[in-house]
């Protein structure tokens, strides 16, 4: 007799409402799926351990010690989560648990902000905004971002979607990622350790980075000199890719035309960070490449082209893979 699955759903109200799994709607779509399961839905975090005794599946909106899950859990074999960042959940990933991730989710909206952001930038709106609190009015008149150069950090799902925004506004497009290759459109792509070779020539560099061991602090002080004066810098990643005390001190001094973050090293930052002061910076509160309209939905799209593979022991989709860190 097959064992029929058993699946947690494991929805932390304290996330929201736009990021609630609904267990009904996870019970809806494997039916019409054709897929036996059971399953359960858990509220409390404090009960994780407890609920997910019998549970072979686990989706979930929070993170968690998922080794300490799996000692009470001995069937527990497959964690799907709702966001796309997993290094804290790599702290405590055993072997035999696969984890899944919500990358590409994103994507759409993530694209649209790298490419407002980049406007933005061109445009000096970061500057006019830091004028504005001085009372000052100092026109300047830039050109169009035609012929400009954008050098994208990290060409996944979002890096991979702003690729055409760009490259639709006449402007040529460079990636990086770590194995110097990507199927996105770009112009040229290099790997991550020659990106010395890139920065001279880039006037937009968008990191959408995941946080390795490789990427942990890559561009600092003398990476961000090798971009050309008056250069924009959009972080839509992991904000400790980069060093934001050298960026800090780029953009006060004017080597730097303007910056646009949305996710810093402490969230929320702090009432009296110095940060919150810098001029030419728009800070976004890591809220830019979410959309909560559907998101959970998108998530559970991911979840069902990958139960079926679960279930016959097939390759499966956005498998973190945790010597990459990502």
């Amino acid at each position: 007799m097959t064992k029929t699955i058993e699946i947690l759903v494991e929805s932390d109200p304290a996330q929201g409402l736009g990021l609630q799994i609904e267990g009904d709607a996870v019970s809806s779509r494997c039916r019409a799926a054709g897929i036996a399961v059971s399953v359960t839905t858990n509220t409390d975090p404090a009960r994780l351990a407890e609920a997910a005794r019998s549970a072979d599946v686990i989706i979930s909106n929070h993170k968690f010690d998922i080794g300490r899950v799996k000692e009470t859990a001995p069937s527990f074999a497959w964690l799907q989560v709702t966001s796309a960042g997993v290094e804290a959940y790599l702290k405590t990933l055993p072997d035999d648990v696969i984890l899944t991730n919500a990358s590409g989710v994103h994507a759409e909206k993530g694209a649209e902000f790298i490419l407002a952001s980049v406007l933005m930038l061109n445009y000096r709106i970061p500057y006019f905004a830091s004028q504005k609190v001085q009372r000052a009015w100092t026109p300047v008149f830039e050109s169009v971002v035609r012929g400009k150069t954008a050098t994208i950090l990290g060409v996944g799902a979002i890096g991979g979607a702003a690729v055409p925004l760009l490259k639709a506004r006449g402007m040529r497009v460079i990636g990086v990622t770590s194995r110097g290759t990507t199927e996105a459109p770009v112009d040229a792509c290099y790997r991550l350790d020659q990106i010395s070779t890139v920065l001279p020539k880039t006037d937009f560099l968008i990191s959408t980075l995941p946080l390795t061991p490789e990427t942990e602090g890559r561009i600092g002080g003398e990476a961000l000199d090798l971009l050309p004066h008056g250069a924009g810098v959009v972080v839509a990643g992991r904000a400790k890719v980069l060093d934001y005390g050298a960026l800090a001190a780029r953009l006060e001094s004017g080597r730097l035309s303007g910056a646009v973050l949305d996710v810093f090293p402490e969230e929320p930052v702090p009432a009296d960070h110095q940060i919150w002061s810098v001029r030419n910076l728009v800070m976004t509160p890591h809220c830019s490449v979410d959309d909560h309209a559907g998101y959970i939905d998108r998530c559970l799209d991911i979840f069902m082209d990958n139960l079926p593979r679960f279930l016959a022991g097939e390759p499966m989709r956005n498998v973190v893979r945790p010597e990459k860190g990502y």
